[in-house]
Protein backbone atom coordinates (compact mmCIF):
# COMPACT_ATOMS: atom_id res chain seq x y z
CA UNK A 1 0.00 0.00 0.00
CA UNK A 2 1.96 2.96 -1.24
CA UNK A 3 1.24 6.42 0.05
CA UNK A 4 0.38 7.73 -3.40
CA UNK A 5 -1.06 11.12 -2.59
CA UNK A 6 0.94 13.61 -4.63
CA UNK A 7 -1.13 16.77 -4.16
CA UNK A 8 -0.37 17.65 -7.79
CA UNK A 9 -3.60 16.44 -9.37
CA UNK A 10 -2.33 13.00 -10.43
CA UNK A 11 -3.33 11.23 -7.23
CA UNK A 12 -5.75 11.80 -4.36
CA UNK A 13 -5.31 14.88 -2.21
CA UNK A 14 -4.68 12.67 0.83
CA UNK A 15 -3.95 9.05 1.43
CA UNK A 16 -6.50 8.90 4.26
CA UNK A 17 -9.34 11.22 5.20
CA UNK A 18 -10.83 10.97 8.68
CA UNK A 19 -14.31 12.43 9.00
CA UNK A 20 -14.75 13.81 12.51
CA UNK A 21 -12.28 15.29 15.00
CA UNK A 22 -13.82 13.92 18.18
CA UNK A 23 -12.41 11.11 20.30
CA UNK A 24 -12.69 8.68 17.38
CA UNK A 25 -10.89 10.91 14.89
CA UNK A 26 -8.15 11.64 17.40
CA UNK A 27 -7.72 7.94 18.17
CA UNK A 28 -7.59 7.09 14.45
CA UNK A 29 -5.06 9.85 13.74
CA UNK A 30 -2.76 8.66 16.50
CA UNK A 31 -2.97 5.05 15.32
CA UNK A 32 -2.34 5.99 11.67
CA UNK A 33 0.85 7.80 12.64
CA UNK A 34 1.95 4.83 14.71
CA UNK A 35 1.44 2.72 11.57
CA UNK A 36 3.67 5.12 9.63
CA UNK A 37 0.88 6.78 7.65
CA UNK A 38 1.29 10.53 7.90
CA UNK A 39 -0.46 11.74 4.76
CA UNK A 40 -3.94 12.16 6.18
CA UNK A 41 -6.43 14.89 6.96
CA UNK A 42 -9.09 15.18 9.66
CA UNK A 43 -12.26 16.93 8.50
CA UNK A 44 -14.34 18.50 11.27
CA UNK A 45 -17.68 20.17 10.62
CA UNK A 46 -17.53 22.44 13.68
CA UNK A 47 -15.01 25.08 14.70
CA UNK A 48 -13.30 22.98 17.39
CA UNK A 49 -11.79 19.55 17.88
CA UNK A 50 -13.24 17.31 20.57
CA UNK A 51 -16.63 16.19 19.27
CA UNK A 52 -19.21 15.53 21.97
CA UNK A 53 -17.14 17.07 24.75
CA UNK A 54 -16.49 20.22 22.78
CA UNK A 55 -20.18 20.68 21.99
CA UNK A 56 -21.72 19.78 25.35
CA UNK A 57 -20.86 22.37 27.98
CA UNK A 58 -24.17 22.47 29.86
CA UNK A 59 -24.27 22.61 33.68
CA UNK A 60 -22.84 19.57 35.49
CA UNK A 61 -21.79 17.87 32.25
CA UNK A 62 -19.50 14.93 32.86
CA UNK A 63 -18.91 11.23 32.32
CA UNK A 64 -21.16 8.63 33.87
CA UNK A 65 -18.36 6.07 34.08
CA UNK A 66 -15.34 6.26 36.40
CA UNK A 67 -12.30 7.89 34.80
CA UNK A 68 -10.34 4.64 34.92
CA UNK A 69 -12.60 3.29 32.16
CA UNK A 70 -13.23 6.58 30.39
CA UNK A 71 -9.84 7.06 28.75
CA UNK A 72 -7.65 5.41 26.13
CA UNK A 73 -5.54 2.49 27.28
CA UNK A 74 -2.57 3.90 25.34
CA UNK A 75 -2.82 7.26 27.14
CA UNK A 76 -3.62 6.65 30.83
CA UNK A 77 -4.18 9.72 32.98
CA UNK A 78 -4.07 9.54 36.77
CA UNK A 79 -4.69 13.13 37.85
CA UNK A 80 -8.40 13.49 37.09
CA UNK A 81 -10.00 15.90 39.53
CA UNK A 82 -13.06 13.72 40.09
CA UNK A 83 -13.75 9.99 40.09
CA UNK A 84 -16.31 10.74 37.37
CA UNK A 85 -14.48 13.11 35.08
CA UNK A 86 -16.04 16.50 34.32
CA UNK A 87 -16.72 17.52 30.74
CA UNK A 88 -14.14 20.29 30.53
CA UNK A 89 -11.37 17.99 31.77
CA UNK A 90 -12.36 15.27 29.29
CA UNK A 91 -12.18 17.85 26.52
CA UNK A 92 -8.74 18.96 27.74
CA UNK A 93 -7.63 15.31 27.78
CA UNK A 94 -8.65 14.73 24.16
CA UNK A 95 -7.23 18.04 22.94
CA UNK A 96 -3.98 17.35 24.75
CA UNK A 97 -3.62 14.03 22.95
CA UNK A 98 -4.39 15.69 19.62
CA UNK A 99 -1.87 18.49 20.14
CA UNK A 100 0.84 16.15 21.42
CA UNK A 101 0.41 14.08 18.25
CA UNK A 102 0.34 17.17 16.02
CA UNK A 103 -3.16 16.35 14.81
CA UNK A 104 -4.29 19.97 15.05
CA UNK A 105 -1.98 20.70 12.13
CA UNK A 106 -3.76 18.04 10.06
CA UNK A 107 -7.30 19.12 10.91
CA UNK A 108 -9.57 21.25 8.73
CA UNK A 109 -12.20 22.89 10.92
CA UNK A 110 -15.57 24.18 9.71
CA UNK A 111 -15.39 21.58 6.95
CA UNK A 112 -18.58 19.56 6.68
CA UNK A 113 -18.61 16.52 4.42
CA UNK A 114 -21.99 16.53 2.70
CA UNK A 115 -21.49 13.61 0.33
CA UNK A 116 -19.02 10.75 -0.19
CA UNK A 117 -18.68 9.24 -3.67
CA UNK A 118 -16.42 6.35 -4.68
CA UNK A 119 -14.48 6.74 -7.94
CA UNK A 120 -13.86 3.19 -9.18
CA UNK A 121 -11.66 4.31 -12.07
CA UNK A 122 -9.20 6.23 -9.90
CA UNK A 123 -9.73 4.15 -6.75
CA UNK A 124 -10.42 7.06 -4.45
CA UNK A 125 -13.20 8.80 -2.55
CA UNK A 126 -14.55 12.19 -3.55
CA UNK A 127 -15.73 14.08 -0.50
CA UNK A 128 -18.13 16.91 -1.31
CA UNK A 129 -17.68 19.72 1.20
CA UNK A 130 -20.35 22.16 2.32
CA UNK A 131 -18.67 25.10 0.61
CA UNK A 132 -18.92 23.33 -2.77
CA UNK A 133 -15.31 22.14 -2.94
CA UNK A 134 -14.12 18.53 -3.20
CA UNK A 135 -11.43 16.66 -1.27
CA UNK A 136 -10.18 13.32 -2.54
CA UNK A 137 -8.68 10.50 -0.49
CA UNK A 138 -7.61 6.93 -1.14
CA UNK A 139 -9.11 5.69 2.12
CA UNK A 140 -11.85 7.12 4.36
CA UNK A 141 -12.45 6.52 8.06
CA UNK A 142 -15.84 7.74 9.26
CA UNK A 143 -15.35 8.88 12.85
CA UNK A 144 -18.62 10.76 13.31
CA UNK A 145 -19.30 8.96 16.58
CA UNK A 146 -22.28 7.27 18.21
CA UNK A 147 -24.41 10.37 18.71
CA UNK A 148 -24.58 11.79 15.22
CA UNK A 149 -26.96 14.75 15.19
CA UNK A 150 -28.95 16.32 18.03
CA UNK A 151 -32.72 16.08 17.70
CA UNK A 152 -33.06 19.83 18.05
CA UNK A 153 -36.35 20.20 16.19
CA UNK A 154 -38.81 17.75 17.78
CA UNK A 155 -42.23 17.65 16.18
CA UNK A 156 -44.06 19.76 18.77
CA UNK A 157 -46.82 21.95 17.33
CA UNK A 158 -46.17 25.63 17.97
CA UNK A 159 -42.43 25.26 18.61
CA UNK A 160 -41.69 27.96 16.03
CA UNK A 161 -44.17 30.30 17.71
CA UNK A 162 -42.50 30.13 21.12
CA UNK A 163 -40.88 33.52 21.78
CA UNK A 164 -38.70 32.62 24.75
CA UNK A 165 -35.19 31.20 24.91
CA UNK A 166 -34.69 27.71 23.41
CA UNK A 167 -31.59 25.65 24.17
CA UNK A 168 -30.29 22.17 23.49
CA UNK A 169 -27.51 20.54 25.55
CA UNK A 170 -24.97 20.66 22.72
CA UNK A 171 -25.51 24.38 22.11
CA UNK A 172 -25.80 25.82 25.59
CA UNK A 173 -26.18 29.58 26.02
CA UNK A 174 -23.96 30.44 28.97
CA UNK A 175 -24.88 34.10 28.72
CA UNK A 176 -28.52 33.46 29.55
CA UNK A 177 -29.52 34.36 33.11
CA UNK A 178 -31.85 31.72 34.53
CA UNK A 179 -32.39 33.54 37.84
CA UNK A 180 -36.07 34.09 38.50
CA UNK A 181 -37.15 32.43 35.26
CA UNK A 182 -39.75 29.76 34.59
CA UNK A 183 -37.99 26.89 32.82
CA UNK A 184 -39.05 23.65 31.18
CA UNK A 185 -36.92 20.63 30.31
CA UNK A 186 -38.28 18.17 27.76
CA UNK A 187 -36.60 14.79 28.07
CA UNK A 188 -35.31 12.73 30.97
CA UNK A 189 -32.10 11.14 29.66
CA UNK A 190 -28.47 11.55 30.63
CA UNK A 191 -28.19 15.25 29.85
CA UNK A 192 -31.44 16.14 31.66
CA UNK A 193 -30.23 14.31 34.75
CA UNK A 194 -27.26 16.66 34.90
CA UNK A 195 -29.02 19.84 33.77
CA UNK A 196 -32.21 19.69 35.85
CA UNK A 197 -30.58 19.71 39.33
CA UNK A 198 -28.52 22.77 38.39
CA UNK A 199 -31.53 24.65 37.02
CA UNK A 200 -33.71 23.72 39.99
CA UNK A 201 -31.45 25.71 42.28
CA UNK A 202 -31.50 28.79 40.06
CA UNK A 203 -34.91 29.20 38.44
CA UNK A 204 -38.15 30.34 39.99
CA UNK A 205 -39.95 27.28 38.67
CA UNK A 206 -38.90 24.18 36.73
CA UNK A 207 -41.20 21.83 34.78
CA UNK A 208 -39.76 18.48 33.73
CA UNK A 209 -41.60 16.69 30.91
CA UNK A 210 -41.21 12.93 30.90
CA UNK A 211 -42.46 10.67 28.11
CA UNK A 212 -40.96 7.35 29.26
CA UNK A 213 -39.61 6.86 32.79
CA UNK A 214 -35.98 5.84 33.15
CA UNK A 215 -33.99 4.37 36.01
CA UNK A 216 -31.67 6.64 37.95
CA UNK A 217 -28.97 5.30 40.20
CA UNK A 218 -26.71 7.01 42.73
CA UNK A 219 -23.51 8.50 41.38
CA UNK A 220 -20.72 7.93 43.92
CA UNK A 221 -18.66 10.86 42.72
CA UNK A 222 -15.89 12.42 44.78
CA UNK A 223 -12.73 14.42 44.32
CA UNK A 224 -9.90 12.05 43.47
CA UNK A 225 -7.62 11.80 46.52
CA UNK A 226 -3.91 12.40 46.08
CA UNK A 227 -3.04 8.90 47.26
CA UNK A 228 -5.17 7.43 44.48
CA UNK A 229 -3.54 9.64 41.86
CA UNK A 230 -0.07 8.65 43.11
CA UNK A 231 -1.03 4.96 43.09
CA UNK A 232 -2.33 5.12 39.53
CA UNK A 233 0.89 6.72 38.34
CA UNK A 234 2.80 3.58 39.28
CA UNK A 235 3.69 1.41 36.27
CA UNK A 236 1.00 -1.12 35.25
CA UNK A 237 -1.34 -0.29 38.18
CA UNK A 238 -3.97 1.54 36.09
CA UNK A 239 -3.79 -1.11 33.38
CA UNK A 240 -4.19 -3.96 35.85
CA UNK A 241 -7.17 -2.31 37.52
CA UNK A 242 -8.81 -1.76 34.13
CA UNK A 243 -8.21 -5.38 33.18
CA UNK A 244 -9.82 -6.45 36.47
CA UNK A 245 -12.91 -4.41 35.59
CA UNK A 246 -12.96 -5.95 32.12
CA UNK A 247 -12.69 -9.39 33.69
CA UNK A 248 -15.86 -8.82 35.72
CA UNK A 249 -17.69 -7.56 32.63
CA UNK A 250 -16.39 -10.56 30.70
CA UNK A 251 -18.13 -12.92 33.11
CA UNK A 252 -21.38 -10.98 32.88
CA UNK A 253 -21.34 -10.99 29.10
CA UNK A 254 -20.63 -14.74 28.97
CA UNK A 255 -23.69 -15.35 31.14
CA UNK A 256 -25.78 -13.03 28.98
CA UNK A 257 -24.73 -14.58 25.66
CA UNK A 258 -24.23 -18.27 26.39
CA UNK A 259 -27.00 -19.09 28.87
CA UNK A 260 -29.45 -21.51 27.16
CA UNK A 261 -32.53 -19.64 25.97
CA UNK A 262 -35.12 -21.29 28.29
CA UNK A 263 -32.91 -20.72 31.32
CA UNK A 264 -32.12 -17.19 30.20
CA UNK A 265 -35.82 -16.32 29.89
CA UNK A 266 -36.48 -17.53 33.43
CA UNK A 267 -33.40 -15.75 34.73
CA UNK A 268 -34.40 -12.50 32.99
CA UNK A 269 -37.84 -12.64 34.63
CA UNK A 270 -36.29 -13.13 38.06
CA UNK A 271 -33.74 -10.39 37.37
CA UNK A 272 -36.49 -7.95 36.43
CA UNK A 273 -38.57 -8.84 39.48
CA UNK A 274 -35.69 -8.29 41.89
CA UNK A 275 -34.53 -5.18 40.03
CA UNK A 276 -38.01 -3.63 40.17
CA UNK A 277 -38.31 -4.22 43.91
CA UNK A 278 -34.91 -2.74 44.63
CA UNK A 279 -35.63 0.28 42.45
CA UNK A 280 -38.98 0.81 44.15
CA UNK A 281 -37.11 0.93 47.46
CA UNK A 282 -34.65 3.42 45.99
CA UNK A 283 -37.51 5.64 44.80
CA UNK A 284 -39.11 5.47 48.23
CA UNK A 285 -35.87 6.61 49.81
CA UNK A 286 -35.34 9.49 47.37
CA UNK A 287 -38.78 10.88 46.51
CA UNK A 288 -41.34 11.88 49.16
CA UNK A 289 -44.40 12.18 46.93
CA UNK A 290 -46.18 8.93 46.18
CA UNK A 291 -47.66 10.50 43.05
CA UNK A 292 -44.20 11.39 41.75
CA UNK A 293 -42.84 7.96 42.64
CA UNK A 294 -45.59 6.38 40.56
CA UNK A 295 -44.72 8.65 37.64
CA UNK A 296 -41.03 7.80 37.94
CA UNK A 297 -41.56 4.04 38.18
CA UNK A 298 -40.83 2.17 34.90
CA UNK A 299 -43.15 -0.65 33.86
CA UNK A 300 -40.58 -2.58 31.84
CA UNK A 301 -37.51 -4.71 32.48
CA UNK A 302 -34.74 -3.55 34.77
CA UNK A 303 -32.04 -3.49 32.06
CA UNK A 304 -34.08 -2.02 29.19
CA UNK A 305 -32.47 1.38 29.28
CA UNK A 306 -28.85 2.27 29.75
CA UNK A 307 -29.41 3.33 33.32
CA UNK A 308 -28.37 6.79 34.39
CA UNK A 309 -26.24 7.79 37.34
CA UNK A 310 -28.58 10.46 38.57
CA UNK A 311 -26.68 12.13 41.35
CA UNK A 312 -29.23 14.53 42.80
CA UNK A 313 -31.82 14.15 40.05
CA UNK A 314 -34.54 12.22 41.89
CA UNK A 315 -34.38 14.48 44.91
CA UNK A 316 -35.23 17.61 42.88
CA UNK A 317 -38.85 16.43 42.84
CA UNK A 318 -38.95 17.09 46.57
CA UNK A 319 -38.49 20.79 45.88
CA UNK A 320 -41.47 23.13 45.89
CA UNK A 321 -40.35 24.80 42.65
CA UNK A 322 -40.07 21.60 40.57
CA UNK A 323 -42.96 19.75 38.93
CA UNK A 324 -42.89 16.47 37.00
CA UNK A 325 -45.26 16.19 34.03
CA UNK A 326 -46.18 12.95 32.29
CA UNK A 327 -49.10 14.27 30.28
CA UNK A 328 -48.29 14.56 26.63
CA UNK A 329 -47.51 18.00 25.21
CA UNK A 330 -50.29 19.23 22.96
CA UNK A 331 -48.64 22.41 21.69
CA UNK A 332 -46.61 25.48 22.55
CA UNK A 333 -47.76 29.06 22.59
CA UNK A 334 -45.60 32.16 22.58
CA UNK A 335 -44.97 31.83 26.32
CA UNK A 336 -46.25 28.47 27.54
CA UNK A 337 -46.59 24.73 27.11
CA UNK A 338 -50.12 23.39 26.81
CA UNK A 339 -50.48 19.75 27.82
CA UNK A 340 -53.10 17.33 26.50
CA UNK A 341 -55.21 17.77 29.61
CA UNK A 342 -55.76 21.37 28.52
CA UNK A 343 -53.62 22.99 31.20
CA UNK A 344 -51.39 25.94 30.35
CA UNK A 345 -47.87 26.01 31.87
CA UNK A 346 -46.12 29.40 31.48
CA UNK A 347 -42.39 29.31 30.69
CA UNK A 348 -39.62 31.74 29.80
CA UNK A 349 -36.99 29.23 28.65
CA UNK A 350 -37.25 25.80 27.02
CA UNK A 351 -34.51 23.14 27.16
CA UNK A 352 -34.88 20.46 24.47
CA UNK A 353 -33.00 17.49 25.89
CA UNK A 354 -34.60 15.21 23.33
CA UNK A 355 -31.59 13.10 22.44
CA UNK A 356 -29.59 12.33 19.32
CA UNK A 357 -29.82 10.45 16.08
CA UNK A 358 -27.89 7.31 16.98
CA UNK A 359 -25.45 5.23 14.97
CA UNK A 360 -27.84 2.31 15.46
CA UNK A 361 -30.84 4.07 13.84
CA UNK A 362 -31.40 3.38 10.12
CA UNK A 363 -32.86 6.87 9.71
CA UNK A 364 -29.54 8.41 10.66
CA UNK A 365 -28.14 7.31 7.30
CA UNK A 366 -29.59 9.51 4.56
CA UNK A 367 -29.87 8.37 0.99
CA UNK A 368 -27.53 9.87 -1.60
CA UNK A 369 -24.87 10.78 0.96
CA UNK A 370 -22.53 7.75 0.82
CA UNK A 371 -22.31 6.20 -2.66
CA UNK A 372 -19.98 3.28 -3.24
CA UNK A 373 -19.11 0.76 -5.92
CA UNK A 374 -21.70 0.30 -8.67
CA UNK A 375 -23.95 3.00 -7.21
CA UNK A 376 -24.33 1.23 -3.86
CA UNK A 377 -26.17 3.67 -1.56
CA UNK A 378 -25.46 3.11 2.13
CA UNK A 379 -28.50 5.07 3.31
CA UNK A 380 -30.87 3.21 1.01
CA UNK A 381 -29.37 -0.15 1.98
CA UNK A 382 -29.54 0.49 5.72
CA UNK A 383 -33.09 1.85 5.58
CA UNK A 384 -34.26 -1.04 3.39
CA UNK A 385 -32.34 -4.05 4.71
CA UNK A 386 -31.16 -3.02 8.15
CA UNK A 387 -27.77 -2.21 9.64
CA UNK A 388 -24.85 -4.57 9.10
CA UNK A 389 -21.10 -4.21 8.81
CA UNK A 390 -18.20 -6.64 9.08
CA UNK A 391 -16.63 -6.23 12.53
CA UNK A 392 -18.92 -3.19 12.85
CA UNK A 393 -16.58 -1.25 10.55
CA UNK A 394 -16.59 -2.39 6.89
CA UNK A 395 -19.54 -2.51 4.49
CA UNK A 396 -19.53 -4.48 1.22
CA UNK A 397 -19.99 -2.06 -1.65
CA UNK A 398 -17.92 0.65 0.05
CA UNK A 399 -14.26 -0.03 -0.82
CA UNK A 400 -11.52 1.67 1.20
CA UNK A 401 -13.99 2.93 3.81
CA UNK A 402 -14.56 2.01 7.45
CA UNK A 403 -16.78 3.11 10.33
CA UNK A 404 -15.32 3.60 13.77
CA UNK A 405 -18.75 3.16 15.34
CA UNK A 406 -21.10 0.91 13.41
CA UNK A 407 -23.78 -1.74 14.05
CA UNK A 408 -22.96 -4.04 16.96
CA UNK A 409 -20.18 -1.73 18.16
CA UNK A 410 -20.76 -1.73 21.91
CA UNK A 411 -18.49 -4.36 23.42
CA UNK A 412 -19.43 -4.11 27.07
CA UNK A 413 -17.41 -1.18 28.32
CA UNK A 414 -16.65 2.49 27.71
CA UNK A 415 -16.70 4.41 24.43
CA UNK A 416 -12.90 4.68 24.31
CA UNK A 417 -12.61 0.90 24.33
CA UNK A 418 -15.04 0.68 21.39
CA UNK A 419 -12.90 3.13 19.41
CA UNK A 420 -9.70 1.26 20.18
CA UNK A 421 -11.31 -2.01 19.15
CA UNK A 422 -12.44 -0.55 15.81
CA UNK A 423 -9.12 1.12 15.03
CA UNK A 424 -7.28 -2.07 15.96
CA UNK A 425 -9.21 -3.88 13.22
CA UNK A 426 -8.86 -1.09 10.66
CA UNK A 427 -5.11 -0.78 11.20
CA UNK A 428 -4.74 -4.54 10.76
CA UNK A 429 -6.49 -4.30 7.38
CA UNK A 430 -4.41 -1.30 6.31
CA UNK A 431 -1.26 -3.16 7.33
CA UNK A 432 -2.31 -6.10 5.16
CA UNK A 433 -3.00 -3.69 2.29
CA UNK A 434 0.51 -2.30 2.66
CA UNK A 435 2.03 -5.78 2.57
CA UNK A 436 0.09 -6.54 -0.62
CA UNK A 437 0.75 -3.09 -2.09
CA UNK A 438 -3.03 -2.78 -2.56
CA UNK A 439 -4.89 0.43 -3.31
CA UNK A 440 -8.36 -1.14 -3.30
CA UNK A 441 -9.69 -2.96 -0.24
CA UNK A 442 -13.24 -4.20 0.17
CA UNK A 443 -14.87 -6.64 2.56
CA UNK A 444 -16.41 -9.59 0.76
CA UNK A 445 -20.19 -9.85 0.81
CA UNK A 446 -20.11 -13.43 2.07
CA UNK A 447 -17.86 -12.42 4.99
CA UNK A 448 -20.18 -9.59 5.93
CA UNK A 449 -23.21 -11.89 5.73
CA UNK A 450 -21.48 -14.52 7.88
CA UNK A 451 -20.55 -11.93 10.51
CA UNK A 452 -24.10 -10.58 10.58
CA UNK A 453 -25.57 -14.09 10.88
CA UNK A 454 -23.27 -14.68 13.87
CA UNK A 455 -24.47 -11.44 15.48
CA UNK A 456 -28.09 -12.53 15.08
CA UNK A 457 -27.40 -16.05 16.37
CA UNK A 458 -25.22 -15.08 19.32
CA UNK A 459 -27.46 -12.11 20.12
CA UNK A 460 -30.68 -14.12 20.45
CA UNK A 461 -30.89 -13.66 24.23
CA UNK A 462 -30.16 -9.93 23.99
CA UNK A 463 -32.66 -9.38 21.17
CA UNK A 464 -35.35 -11.36 22.99
CA UNK A 465 -34.90 -9.37 26.19
CA UNK A 466 -34.98 -5.99 24.48
CA UNK A 467 -37.98 -6.84 22.32
CA UNK A 468 -40.07 -8.73 24.90
CA UNK A 469 -39.10 -7.62 28.40
CA UNK A 470 -38.57 -4.04 27.22
CA UNK A 471 -41.82 -3.55 25.30
CA UNK A 472 -42.94 0.05 25.81
CA UNK A 473 -39.57 1.25 27.07
CA UNK A 474 -38.64 3.26 23.97
CA UNK A 475 -35.12 1.93 24.45
CA UNK A 476 -32.51 2.96 21.93
CA UNK A 477 -31.09 -0.55 22.19
CA UNK A 478 -33.80 -1.46 19.66
CA UNK A 479 -34.14 0.60 16.48
CA UNK A 480 -37.14 1.33 14.27
CA UNK A 481 -36.66 -1.98 12.43
CA UNK A 482 -36.95 -3.87 15.70
CA UNK A 483 -33.29 -4.85 15.50
CA UNK A 484 -31.01 -4.86 18.54
CA UNK A 485 -27.82 -3.75 16.77
CA UNK A 486 -26.33 -1.71 19.62
CA UNK A 487 -24.63 -4.47 21.62
CA UNK A 488 -22.13 -6.89 20.09
CA UNK A 489 -22.90 -10.39 21.36
CA UNK A 490 -19.29 -11.32 21.90
CA UNK A 491 -17.41 -11.06 25.15
CA UNK A 492 -14.86 -8.31 25.69
CA UNK A 493 -11.86 -10.56 25.15
CA UNK A 494 -13.43 -12.20 22.13
CA UNK A 495 -13.96 -8.80 20.52
CA UNK A 496 -10.41 -7.70 21.27
CA UNK A 497 -8.81 -10.88 19.99
CA UNK A 498 -10.96 -11.24 16.88
CA UNK A 499 -10.47 -7.61 15.85
CA UNK A 500 -7.00 -8.61 14.62
CA UNK A 501 -7.30 -12.41 14.47
CA UNK A 502 -9.57 -12.58 11.43
CA UNK A 503 -9.29 -14.31 8.07
CA UNK A 504 -7.55 -11.87 5.70
CA UNK A 505 -9.41 -13.47 2.80
CA UNK A 506 -12.57 -11.87 4.20
CA UNK A 507 -11.32 -8.81 2.29
CA UNK A 508 -10.38 -8.48 -1.36
CA UNK A 509 -7.12 -6.63 -1.98
CA UNK A 510 -6.09 -5.28 -5.38
CA UNK A 511 -4.36 -2.39 -7.12
CA UNK A 512 -6.73 -2.12 -10.06
CA UNK A 513 -10.43 -1.27 -10.47
CA UNK A 514 -12.87 -4.09 -9.86
CA UNK A 515 -13.59 -5.64 -13.26
CA UNK A 516 -15.78 -8.45 -11.94
CA UNK A 517 -19.44 -8.06 -12.90
CA UNK A 518 -21.36 -8.28 -9.65
CA UNK A 519 -25.10 -8.46 -9.03
CA UNK A 520 -26.82 -5.16 -8.36
CA UNK A 521 -26.91 -4.22 -4.66
CA UNK A 522 -29.91 -5.84 -2.93
CA UNK A 523 -31.76 -2.60 -2.37
CA UNK A 524 -31.58 -1.75 -6.09
CA UNK A 525 -33.30 -5.05 -6.86
CA UNK A 526 -36.00 -4.19 -4.35
CA UNK A 527 -36.43 -0.66 -5.66
CA UNK A 528 -36.56 -1.71 -9.33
Amino acid sequence: MKDESTHDGTGPDFHVAIIGAGAGGICAGIKLQKLGITDFVILERTSEMGGTWAANTYPNVGADLPFLAYQFSFAPKADWDHFFAKGDQIQDYHLGLAIDAGLHHKTMLDTEVRKEEWDEERLLWRLRIGDGSTITARFVLSAVGAYINPKDRPTIPGLDEFSGEVMIPSRWNHDYDFAGKRAAVIGVGSSSVQIAPALAEEVEHLDVYQRTPQRYFPKPDFRTPRWMQRLLRLPTVAGQLHEAILGVLEIGLRVLIYTPKPLFNVGATVFDFVGDRLYNLWLWLCVRSKEDRNKLRPSFGAACTRGTLGGGYLSIFNRDNVELHTEGIDHLTADSIVTRDGLDHPIDVLVLATGYEMFSDPETYREDTVLGYGGFDLGRFYNTHGLRAYHSTAVAGLPNRWLLVGPYSWTGTAFHYILENATRHIMAVLTEARVRDATRVEVRQEAQDKFHADMVDKGANIARYFNVNCAGSNTYFVNSHGDAVYVRPWTIYQSRRRSVDFDRTDYSFSSTPNTVVRPAPPEQEVMA
